[in-house]
């Protein structure tokens, strides 16, 4: 398993800011904050986005809430 912390990231849940770790085993990914052990998974599914007016150099991940086992 990799973990990687998300630089300048806060936890939706907590607030904690770095405190929140990527994860990545297999072709699974999600995030958790080591705080308070909030979790999101990385979506499965992306939505085609908006293609905006001006093009950016900037991507952005959406996470949505990992079930509880």
């Amino acid at each position: 398993m990799k973990r990687r912390f998300i630089a300048g990231a806060k936890c939706p849940k907590c607030q904690a800011l770095d405190r929140v770790v990527m994860l990545t085993s297999g072709d699974d990914e999600w995030i958790e904050c080591i705080d308070c052990g909030y979790s999101e998974n990385r979506p499965t599914h992306v939505e085609e986005p908006e293609v905006p007016a001006v093009p950016d150099d900037i991507g952005v991940i959406q996470f949505k809430p990992r079930q509880q086992k």
